[in-house]
């Protein structure tokens, strides 16, 4: 899907034409996941960190140690799901969890 917006984005481009603005903002936006992981310190959050470096397609990791969260953004053309990214946590912080909204 993301190669052929790409495609598409440069044929417009070269036609000076665009592409409506609702296609290009639902394929190109990260993917945001959210989880809930207790963390008391920075060692922590390094720890967690470490474990999301290794996955493939992930962009973007911020954390928030007040609130105990940790957001992942994932690249636009890659297919991350939540649950990887929450069995990948959990390897270091057995009760990790999705934020629930």
């Amino acid at each position: 899907m993301a190669r052929i917006l790409q495609i598409l984005t440069r044929r417009a481009s070269r036609a000076n034409c665009k592409l409506p603005s609702k296609l290009v903002s639902q394929t190109l936006s990260p993917k945001r996941i959210e989880l809930r992981v207790p963390m008391c310190c920075e060692c922590c959050e390094e720890n967690v960190r470490e474990q999301l470096t290794l996955l493939e397609g992930v962009k973007e990791i911020s954390f928030d140690l007040n609130a105990q969260k940790v957001v992942v953004l994932s690249h636009y053309d890659e297919n991350l799901e939540p649950y990887v990214v929450l069995n990948a946590v959990k390897k270091v912080k057995h009760r990790a969890e999705l934020w629930r909204m």
